[in-house]
């Protein structure tokens, strides 16, 4: 292991040959042959003692705490991804594989704003902006005729606009992998380690982004409003609000959303066409696991998924991790087939 140093106690002199069956036999005959201290068993269980001792703290160290920091900060950031999801299921009852490809489509276009303003920040701010314009137009023009469809429609829909997305990407972008450089570096001591700044910003960030969603859709009328719609939609529209539009800055809300993940977690990853694949993938048992409609559920599942994937990666190939992932989601859907939080036709 790395950095792992074992002291190991020495149980005699160099010169000493000890005999092949019964050098720790108590005799006299055996204390003359073997120049031993009195209790030589003593002492080496004490240095065996501090010895596994110092492997432990060195391996919580080195490996496991920075490892569960990994899976914070990834599960903070999937939880951005998989709040939209949540919002947009319980909103408009579609399941919208097209939500990857606005992550991917955030990564991309901070590479674009980067390119002209040569600032990150900028990008911070514009990148969502565009992608939530990008999302709203595809509301309008495309999930609108499905509203009132079977759920297939949509499932089915959003799967080849995916598919459009990706490879408009590829064609403009090109398929290498690209990265973006974090706007800062540095590290910083924390528990006996040091950590790299700009993944500490990132955990901040996305959690101080989740805090103030869930002050928005619990302390704000708006928030309140899209709750109401995701509840009666109907009713809501007797009472006098346009529904459509409600519909429409949620759908590009939630592309935004998605935007910022893919910026936000852009340097610390490879940016490529395929990147949105995999953290649907990841988006969808986040959102299966805390409850369909439960925000709340929603963002304590992409913590567990978060620090599980993080965990697992260090005992496990690619593969088993993802079986391993599966395997947690199949196991609380057995206890609780709600997921963690979920009720039906409520956004919590």
């Amino acid at each position: 292991m790395r950095g792992v140093h074992a002291r190991q106690g020495q149980p005699g002199s160099s010169t000493a040959r000890p005999r092949p069956c019964c050098g720790f036999l108590s005799t006299n005959r055996t204390r003359s042959i073997w120049p031993l201290t009195e209790s030589p068993s003593v002492n080496i269980s004490a240095s065996t003692r501090t010895s596994t001792i110092d492997v432990v703290v060195d391996y919580v160290l080195t490996v496991l705490l920075p490892q569960l920091l990994h899976g914070l900060v990834f599960g903070a950031a999937l939880g951005l991804l998989a709040l939209g999801l949540t919002v947009i299921f319980g909103l408009l009852g579609v399941m919208n594989f097209a939500h990857g490809e606005l992550y991917m489509l955030g990564a991309y276009a901070g590479i674009a704003v980067i390119g002209v303003t040569h600032s990150f920040w900028v990008a911070l701010l514009v990148a969502p902006l565009l992608v939530g314009v990008v999302g709203a137009v595809t509301e309008m023009t495309t999930l609108r005729l499905v509203y009132n469809r079977e759920p297939l429609y949509g499932l089915i829909l959003t799967f080849g606009l995916a598919l459009v997305f990706r490879e408009g990407a590829r064609q403009i972008w090109g398929g290498d992998m690209r990265r973006i450089l974090p706007p800062f570096t540095g590290s910083t001591p924390l528990l006996g380690m040091t950590y790299p700044d700009y993944r500490l910003f990132l955990l901040a960030a996305s959690s101080l982004i989740l805090l103030a969603l869930w002050l928005f859709f619990t302390r704000t009328r708006a928030g309140i409003v899209v709750r109401a719609a995701v509840q009666d939609a109907e009713m809501l529209d007797g009472l006098g609000v346009d529904v459509r539009r409600v519909f429409t800055l949620t759908f590009a809300a939630s592309g935004a959303l998605a935007a910022l993940a893919g910026l936000l977690l852009a340097p610390v990853f490879t940016v490529y066409p395929q990147m949105g694949v995999e953290m649907i993938l990841l988006a969808f048992i986040v959102v299966i696991l805390g409850g369909m409609g439960s925000m709340g559920g929603s963002v304590a599942a992409a913590f567990v998924i978060g620090i599980a994937q993080s965990l697992f990666s260090l005992w496990m190939n690619p593969q088993r991790v993802a079986i391993a992932i599966f395997g947690i989601m199949i196991v609380v859907l057995i206890v609780r087939p709600r997921g963690f939080a979920g009720r039906e036709g409520v956004l919590e």
